[in-house]
């Protein structure tokens, strides 16, 4: 604060002395410098006057051709104390009388222009000389040539200096003086100002004021404007502080874990529950010590997707385990978003930690459960299917007995239906004896085996089946869970068909298919039954919504676009409801290389 207001005394002192002493001594050099051109001016008219009293004067000598009486003429000089030398001359320039100041020396040649001129001056090795023409009834018999030195200029020059160095010292004075008077009314209220401002800014003091000087002048102003804007930033200060109470009260009370971050990806804050559930401390978890609570195996993984959100500002979102107070790991989803300044620039990053373990373990029992409710609907299917064989075989076994003859053949028809029984059998325990990892699939065979399950109820029903599988169509997925999405696409579309309805299946090869343009394959069901109302179709893939009151689950769909998103597919339904054109059409995008999560 001293070094501020030494700083600001020198510099106002110098200012006023600097503007002060620059006017006055501006306006006094115009001055002098005016008056010196008005006495330069009179000194040459001096001159002149005495060169045309000379020129007069002489005439009668030059005449009568008496150089006496002509430096007799020249002699009325001596008064001029600064004529240094007068001479006259005849009209070729040819010294005639003359007069020295000093003592008598050679006569100075008269300039070319003299003897053209009737009057010229110039300067000529530090002296004024001057040329008057002498002239008789008009025509010209002489010339008066008369040099002067430059002391009363000189020495005129010489006193404006003295007057000028006078008048600065005086004004530096001066503007000392209004210096100090300007500190005392300028500089003080500024420093007061600079203190206040110091104290705010240390110790975040809104509530202190700069004391009112009483005055209305501009400091008086601006003393003013400092304390409306300190009474705003207490205001801003007060609303931020409860704002950001509001906001902790806010996430302590919510029950995911909270974080902040800043741009560089450190971490600086936690709710309450991230360090209950951790079993942590705010030094263990500073920049990057969150690390410690994740599975090592799936850390690098992490680490690699946090880092890309940093460089790219786009939001993170990824489900890894987390390390309790306890040891166990619990599954998290976890979403973190940028927030940004008004110049688009990420301030920090905001964080949740969402437990999701009950739910994925709610969502795992209820995909056994539509598979223990699927195989009980296709209990009754593979019942009928393998009831008909069964009684081919009882009366092929009968006739077997009864015909000793033929007996090889009726024993070749008995195997027959038993193989197809086997059959029937292996297509069954393919939908829960699923592989651990993908495998080549070849689509047209599992449609056709899949359909072979409901060929009794498309009988039953009388409905028409129109299948087109394509040759080859193969992919790479689960076995098991995409003959689970062609069973229950098929089964629902049977419960919508009416008795002889129809039912269309196609498969084909894609090149670019789905949201990510990949090749693949598309399936196809399309049915005539009732439609599906338009309030319904976004419903219909949430989890027990059905409307088969009595024979629905309501999780069919919703499993079968669960593994569907499992393959990195999709799965597109369309429906009409308009009276005698009703239909319904589910087509199945599934790509040749599922996706890697």
């Amino acid at each position: 604060m001293m070094k501020l207001r030494n700083s600001l005394s020198r510099k106002l002192t110098a200012m006023n002395m600097l503007v002060s002493g620059g006017a006055l001594l501006f306006a006094s050099i115009a001055f002098f410098a005016y008056e010196f051109t008005a006495y330069r001016t009179n000194v040459i008219l001096a001159r002149g006057t005495e060169a045309q009293i000379v020129a007069a004067n002489s005439v009668s000598p030059l005449i009568f051709n008496d150089p006496k009486s002509a430096e007799n003429t020249l002699a009325a000089l001596r008064v001029s104390k600064h004529v240094t030398f007068a001479g006259i001359y005849n009209t070729k320039g040819e010294f005639f009388a003359g007069y020295w100041r000093s003592q008598i020396g050679k006569p100075f040649a008269l300039p070319p222009s003299a003897l053209v001129q009737k009057q010229v001056s110039w300067y000529e090795n530090g002296e004024f000389a001057l040329a008057e023409t002498i002239e008789f009834q008009g025509k010209p018999v002489g010339i008066v040539y008369i040099r002067s030195d430059l002391d009363a200029v000189k020495d005129r020059l010489r006193s404006y200096a003295l007057i000028l160095f006078g008048i600065l010292a005086v004004s530096l004075i001066g503007a000392l003086v209004l210096s100090r008077l300007s500190q005392r009314v300028i500089s003080q209220p500024i420093l007061r100002l600079a203190e206040i401002a110091g104290v705010v800014s240390r110790d975040k003091n809104f509530e202190v004021r700069a004391p009112a000087n009483g005055d209305h002048d501009e400091v008086a102003v601006l003393t003013g404007a400092f304390n409306e804007m300190l009474s705003e930033l207490q205001k801003r200060n007060s609303d931020l502080l409860e704002s950001e109470r509001q906001f902790r009260t806010l996430a302590d009370s919510i029950p995911q874990l909270a974080w902040m971050a800043e741009p560089s990806g450190d971490l600086f804050w936690y709710n309450h529950r991230w360090y209950e559930f951790t079993g942590t401390t705010p030094e263990q978890m500073a920049g990057w010590g969150w690390q410690s609570v994740h599975d090592p195996e799936k850390l690098p993984e992490v680490v690699s997707k946090w880092r890309t959100s940093l460089a790219t500002g786009e939001p993170f979102e990824m489900i890894f385990p987390l390390r309790g107070a306890d040891g166990a790991f619990r599954q998290f989803l976890t979403l973190a978003m940028p927030v940004r300044d008004a110049q688009n620039r990420i301030v920090r990053w905001f964080g949740t930690n969402t437990d999701i373990t009950e739910q994925q373990r709610s969502q795992e029992a209820l995909r056994q459960t539509e598979k223990l409710a699927a195989t009980g609907r296709l209990a009754a299917s593979i019942a009928h299917e393998i009831n008909n064989p069964l009684e081919a075989v009882t009366n092929l076994v009968y006739l077997a007995r009864k015909q000793p003859l033929n007996v090889q053949k009726y024993l070749k028809l008995a195997d027959e239906e038993l193989d197809r029984i086997a059959q029937i059998t292996k297509n069954t325990l393919g939908f829960y004896r699923d592989s651990a990892s993908p495998s080549e699939v070849n689509i047209s065979q599992m449609l056709e085996e899949v359909q072979g399950l409901y060929a009794r109820k498309l009988l039953f029903k009388k409905i028409t089946l129109r299948a087109e599988y394509g040759e080859d169509i193969k992919i790479v997925g689960f076995p098991g869970e995409l003959r689970q999405i062609f069973a229950n696409l098929i089964a629902n579309a049977i419960e919508a068909i009416s008795e002889n309805g129809c039912l269309s299946i196609r498969a084909s090869k894609v090149s670019a298919g789905g949201a990510s343009g990949r090749a693949g394959v598309r399936v196809t069901f399309l049915d005539n039954g009732a439609g599906i109302p338009a309030a319904n179709r976004k419903k219909i893939f949430e989890p027990f919504y059905t409307t088969k009151k009595d024979v629905g689950t309501g999780l069919g769909l919703w499993l079968t676009l669960g593994l569907i998103t499992k393959h990195t597919g999709s799965l597109r339904l369309r429906s009409s409801v308009e009276p005698g054109k009703s239909w319904t059409a589910f087509s199945v995008f599934l790509p040749e290389q599922p996706l890697k999560n």
